[in-house]
């Protein structure tokens, strides 16, 4: 297994392009960036030299299961796996070893990679964990958090245990 070196690092650097600054004046009246269309797919950042013998890899459930939950509209299984290497990828080869080990099935991303990896959808986590302060606003705030997140496909666990318990005083007179 191939890992990356970490340690060293490049002398060469090479600049990217960088465009020409606007007037002041324009910047001021031009137009908010349109936000991103969650049905479309960004462009692949590097190129990945695709095998689609490693179809046969798959089982007919996995297959299944790719054409059911995962692949995007005109995608077959080796697209997929390219889109998310090519998404989280640092490079180049980072691009291609991550798509060599996604096809060559020695491990599969979780279901939000697979299925917002390089488009403009969704999160790439799975899980996530918070808690409610002790606080009208806490909780409030708390719900808006976990429903913001739900709504992107991310499944939510938090800690209720700073929330006073029933019967406890709040203000001067009165109880939860």
């Amino acid at each position: 297994m191939e890992f990356r070196d970490t340690e060293s690092v490049s002398e060469t650097v090479t600049e990217a392009p960088v465009a020409a600054k606007a007037p002041p004046e324009a910047t001021a009246t031009a137009p908010a960036k349109a936000k991103k269309d969650s049905k479309t797919v960004d462009i692949q950042l590097f190129a990945v030299e695709v095998d689609h013998s490693r179809d046969a890899l798959l089982t007919e459930f996995g297959k299944d299961t790719l054409k059911d939950r995962y692949l995007l509209p005109g995608e077959n299984f080796q697209d997929l796996f390219v889109r998310v290497a090519s998404a989280y990828a640092d490079d180049q080869p980072h691009a291609q070893r991550i798509y060599d080990y996604i096809s060559r099935l020695w491990f599969m991303p979780a279901t939000p990679v697979l299925s917002n990896g390089g488009t403009g959808r969704g999160l790439p986590i799975s899980c996530f964990l918070n808690s409610v302060p002790d606080s009208l606003g806490g909780i409030v705030d708390t719900w808006n958090e976990n429903v913001w997140l739900a709504s992107r496909g991310g499944g939510i666990g938090t800690y209720w245990g700073n929330v006073r318990g029933i019967g406890e005083p709040v203000g001067l007179n009165g109880k939860t």
